[in-house]
């Protein structure tokens, strides 16, 4: 069996252009796990913009999850690594953001509760943020490595 090249993970935080012509270039080299690395870098990069809500970040994870970060049926394993790695990639940064976006609105409970708001102001507050941020079921979301979805429940479960 021939041995595969396989590119390094992308880069984040790049201009879309970039990732475009990346994802162009792999095209036209009939190579389709630089296309998919440009992908994922792309979306990733979107996702990670600071004014963006969570709702559409999770859309650009979760699509880079859906679309870009699947092997082909019957995989080798260098190849079922490859894609691992890059899922793992977009479940770091979707932690990494949902973990920023928690940890700000822990802060700022914190801050209500010590000027005098009720606690069940505060928890009402709460349940509406974190059902948006973690979904309602008791399940870990695809878009969610195990530690960040276990550090996320311990930042939820002081204010619900």
């Amino acid at each position: 069996m021939p041995r595969r090249h396989f590119p390094t993970l992308p880069a984040i935080g790049l201009p879309e252009s970039h990732y475009a012509q990346l994802a162009k270039a792999a095209d036209h080299a009939g190579d389709p796990f630089g296309r998919e690395a440009a992908k994922v870098g792309q979306y990733v990069t979107l996702a990670m913009d600071p004014n963006m809500d969570w709702h559409s970040k999770r859309r650009y994870f979760e699509h880079a999850l859906r679309r870009h970060c699947n092997p082909p049926p019957l995989p080798s394993e260098d190849v079922w690594m490859f894609y691992k790695s890059l899922a793992s990639l977009v479940r770091h940064y979707a932690g990494q953001e949902a973990l920023r976006l928690a940890s700000k609105e822990d802060d700022h409970y914190a801050l209500l509760t010590r000027n005098g708001v009720p606690r069940s102001a505060v928890t009402s507050k709460g349940q509406v943020f974190f059902a948006e941020l973690m979904g309602l079921e008791s399940r870990r979301p695809d878009w969610f490595s195990e530690e960040d979805w276990d550090q996320l429940k311990i930042i939820r479960s002081q204010w619900i």
